[in-house]
């Protein structure tokens, strides 16, 4: 209940927030580009040349005046662009909150559902299964570190193994390599689990939090084509299935924007 009062005082922040965006003038004299640079529209801009003293003073007055305008023109807009930011940011944590609320409870009821199917069968026991998800994240990171699946074909669906493998040797024949460095794995959790009466179709899950250093170069030139050289962390969520010696091996990756593919416990 305490979770579902604070998502509450958030959305009241966001319409307020909303709300005060829409309050502020808009300038009917500019436009807004998408990169936020304005082009100022000037409606009364350059007289004519010549003419009397009196015309001339006059011509001077609406310039001054048109600049004043243009600059408060320019505030405000630069005011909605902020505006726009901070929405943006809060929209973006909002998100974030709102899944790791789901995580959680996910994680609770899938560890309490586990609980009960380890009474009949043991190759459901939460701590044994968490124990195959550490080490299957760590050596296929590694593994994949170092150009080659082949220590973690244990810990792989045969179709993963092979999509992996053919990735790899891809990026060898285009002269690329991905160096990870400081591979941790943050957080583990289990969000869905599904029991079938065939064995081979059950599958849990798991919430991945990870951090590490992840860039690519190009073998030939060192030079780095993407990426970042310092540790960055990231939200996955990895799909285990059951094997026929009743193991788990890690079969799908989805990415945190995926999240809605998957039916939450």
């Amino acid at each position: 209940m305490q979770n579902i009062n604070k998502i509450w005082i958030l959305v009241i922040i966001i319409s307020s927030i909303v709300l005060s965006f829409y309050i502020i003038p808009k300038p009917v004299e500019a436009k807004i580009l998408k990169n936020y640079k304005v082009t100022s529209l000037r409606a009364g801009g350059g007289g004519s040349s010549g003419g009397s003293s009196s015309g001339g003073s006059s011509s001077g007055s609406r310039s001054a005046h048109t600049s004043n305008t243009n600059r408060n023109y320019g505030i405000l807009d630069f005011l909605s662009s902020i505006l726009n930011a901070i929405l943006m940011i809060v929209m973006i944590c909002i998100g974030s909150i709102v899944l790791y609320i789901k995580v959680l409870r996910s994680s609770f009821n899938s560890k309490r559902y586990m609980r009960m199917l380890d009474d009949k069968d043991i190759t459901w026991n939460y701590k044994t299964v968490e124990k195959q998800v550490i080490d299957a994240y760590y050596t296929i990171e590694e593994s994949w570190a170092e150009g080659n699946m082949k220590k973690a074909k244990k810990y792989m669906s045969k179709d993963l193994y092979e999509n992996f493998q053919t990735k790899l040797g891809w990026m060898e024949i285009n002269n690329q390599k991905n160096i990870l460095k400081k591979i941790k794995l943050l957080n583990v959790k289990p969000v869905s689990i599904h029991d079938d009466e065939d064995d081979s179709k059950d599958l849990i899950w798991f919430y991945i939090k990870g951090k590490m250093i992840d860039y690519t170069i190009n073998t030939e030139t060192k030079e780095m084509i993407e990426g970042k050289t310092y540790s960055t962390s990231f939200i996955e969520f990895w799909k285990f299935t059951r094997t026929k010696k009743n193991t788990w091996v890690l079969s799908k990756i989805l990415q945190k924007e995926e999240a809605n593919k998957i039916v939450f416990q």
